[in-house]
C-alpha cells in the first residue's frame, strides 16, 4: 500500500538520482508523476520498441496514442513502479478503457483470445540508455494479478462484467534501484516474448501498456 512515508523516500532518492546524473535539483521542479507508453499488438512481433519520449516515432502513427504520457525533451523522469498490461479500446481514439493486470476474457473478447494473452507474461523488460545496459530482464510475470472477483462473459449466478482492481497498487511493481530517464538521452526499452502472441483482439486495436510511475523533474536538461 503506497504511503506518504513510501513517497517521501522516493523523493529523496529522485533527487539523489538527478544530481548523479549531473542535473542539478536547484534548477528543477520535481513532482509526482507518470509516463503511459502504448504499443499495437501484433501476432508476428516478438520485440516490441516501447516508446519513452514524445519525438519517438520508431513505431510509426502508433507511437503516440491520444492515451499516451511520453517524456519532453527538457525534462527527466525517476520511475519507481512499473505496470505492464493489455487493452482492447473500441477505436484508436478511444478513451474510455481500463488497462488489464491479467487476460480477461470479457476484455479480451473471446477465451481463446484471452488465453493467447497469457503469453504476453513469459517474456521480459529490457532498458538501455546511452549504449549501457540498465535492465537486462525485468519479468513481466510480476505485472500479472488476477483479482478475486473476475467478470465473467456467461455467469452462472450474479456478476459483473467488471473485474475487482485497484489501479493505486495491483499490477504495478517497485522498481528498486530506481531508473532514471533522461530526455536528452538515447533511451531504449524493449519488451520481449518468446514467441509472438499466437491471437489478438479481433478489432485490430489490442495494446500492451506500460506505466511508469515516479518523480517527474521538469526542465532537468540543457534541451529546451
Amino acid at each position: 500500500m503506497a504511503t506518504q512515508i513510501g513517497q517521501r523516500e522516493v523523493f529523496n532518492n529522485a533527487r539523489r538520482l538527478v544530481d548523479a546524473a549531473g542535473l542539478s535539483t536547484s534548477a528543477t521542479v520535481l513532482s509526482q508523476s507518470y509516463l503511459r507508453t502504448e504499443v499495437a499488438m501484433s501476432t508476428t512481433t516478438t520485440s516490441y520498441h516501447i516508446p519513452i519520449l514524445v519525438n519517438d516515432n520508431q513505431n510509426g502513427a502508433t507511437s503516440s496514442y491520444n492515451t499516451s504520457n511520453l517524456l519532453n525533451l527538457q525534462d527527466a523522469f525517476v520511475v519507481s513502479s512499473i505496470l505492464i498490461g493489455w487493452g482492447a479500446p473500441s477505436s484508436a481514439t478511444d478513451t474510455a478503457w481500463i488497462p488489464q493486470t491479467y487476460p480477461n476474457g470479457v476484455a479480451a473478447g473471446t477465451q481463446a483470445i484471452a488465453t493467447a494473452l497469457q503469453g504476453l507474461y513469459s517474456g521480459n523488460l529490457s532498458v538501455n540508455i546511452n549504449n549501457r545496459q540498465i535492465l537486462t530482464g525485468w519479468d513481466t510475470l510480476r505485472h500479472y494479478y488476477v483479482p478475486q472477483t473476475q467478470g465473467l462473459t456467461t455467469p452462472l449466478t450474479i456478476a459483473t462484467s467488471i473485474s475487482q482492481a485497484d489501479l493505486s497498487e495491483n499490477g504495478f511493481y517497485p522498481v528498486e534501484p530506481n531508473l532514471v530517464f533522461v530526455g536528452s538521452k538515447n533511451n531504449q526499452v524493449s519488451l520481449n516474448l518468446p514467441a509472438a502472441l499466437s491471437s489478438v483482439p479481433a478489432n485490430g486495436f489490442g495494446r500492451i501498456v506500460i506505466i511508469f510511475r515516479g518523480i517527474l523533474c521538469q526542465n532537468a536538461t540543457s534541451v529546451r
